[in-house]
């Protein structure tokens, strides 16, 4: 089928960047806004045919797609009423603020034949995928360790906010540094596999007043059996997105901020693989696949069941946290 009409759901500043994109992408799309109402005025509204207030309005309209960028705690039941009218869905990331619910979607997406994506974007980096790409050849030899970083000063995010009525900062809307940085817990299911087990130390620092959790430190086992550290925060002022093997060959990193993959086996030459992007790169790949997806019966790259473990594996990290204990997955 040929997605004629599409809605994009919540404008804040990831919606405002797929409306902006899929009018670029594809011009003889009609794409129709629904939002609260609660947020500013944007000027990229007039970018959108219609503004609705609801899901409802935008289905009798008749859309094909959606795009679901509402806050966190209203994803799955604004996709749950788009997938039982057969209307694909990209679901920003998180799929949702916990897992309780997600079997009605599956459900929905499975009646009904339709397109379910989530938005993990760093599945469309190109240093990520080279990075990925590199973790499977034989020279980088056995990994013993595996360490993922990922900070960045929080007020810094949205400067022409106050940070603290963001969707991030507010645990009713699905803040909080594990669900806003889970792309880490996503692509750490995407290069190393299913975790075993988890154990996890959870805090609010108190340095930001905000209601939520600002840092995270898991220690995960791979089910190869090597350790997984995670560090994620929302304090640090110089910005850092890294992923890092420890290997019987030597050592491979990914820098996200620098753009640039490096292998420095124990002996050889180093190899380095650098590489330029621009903001929205990432985002027209994803865009560009849910349409194929659609259009053609591309297969996701990231599917509602990556969603859920992550969610599964968040949920482990605060139970283990909370108890100090280990949790098995």
């Amino acid at each position: 089928m040929k997605v004629s009409r599409l809605a994009i759901i919540g404008l804040g500043s990831i919606g405002r960047r797929h409306l902006r994109l899929i009018s670029e992408l594809r011009p003889d799309i009609e794409v129709v806004v629904v939002r609260s109402g609660n947020g500013p005025y944007s000027k990229d509204e007039k970018l959108a045919s219609k503004i609705f207030s609801s899901v409802s309005e935008a289905i009798k309209f008749g859309v094909e797609a959606a795009i679901i960028s509402s806050p966190a705690t209203f994803h799955l039941q604004q996709s749950i009423e788009f997938a039982k009218h057969g209307v694909h869905l990209l679901i920003e990331k998180p799929l949702s603020h916990s897992v309780d619910g997600v079997e009605e979607l599956l459900k929905a997406q499975k009646d009904h034949n339709i397109v379910a994506m989530v938005g993990y974007v760093l599945r469309y980096d190109i240093g990520a995928r080279k990075f990925k790409e590199w973790l499977t050849d034989n020279k980088i030899g056995k990994i013993l360790h595996a360490r993922i970083e990922c900070g960045s000063y929080l007020p810094d995010w949205r400067p022409d906010q106050d940070y603290r009525k963001t969707v991030s900062a507010l645990s009713e809307l699905g803040g909080g540094v594990l669900l806003e940085l889970s792309h880490e817990i996503d692509y750490l299911h995407w290069f190393f596999g299913k975790p075993i087990n988890i154990q996890a130390q959870i805090i609010n620092s108190m340095a930001l007043d905000i209601n939520v959790e600002d840092q995270a430190d898991l220690l995960i086992k791979s089910e190869q059996g090597y350790p997984i550290l995670v560090q994620i925060d929302f304090n640090r002022r110089h910005v850092k997105r890294e992923c890092s093997v420890i290997t019987t060959e030597g050592e491979m990193t990914w820098n996200a901020v620098k753009k640039k993959v490096i292998w420095k086996p124990i002996n050889g030459e180093e190899q380095d693989f650098d590489y330029t992007s621009k903001g929205d790169d990432k985002y027209k790949k994803q865009l560009k696949q849910f349409i194929e997806c659609i259009e053609n019966g591309a297969k996701p790259h990231v599917s509602i069941m990556d969603g859920i473990k992550t969610l599964k594996l968040i949920d482990a990290a605060r139970e283990a946290s909370k108890n100090s204990t280990k949790v098995f997955l």
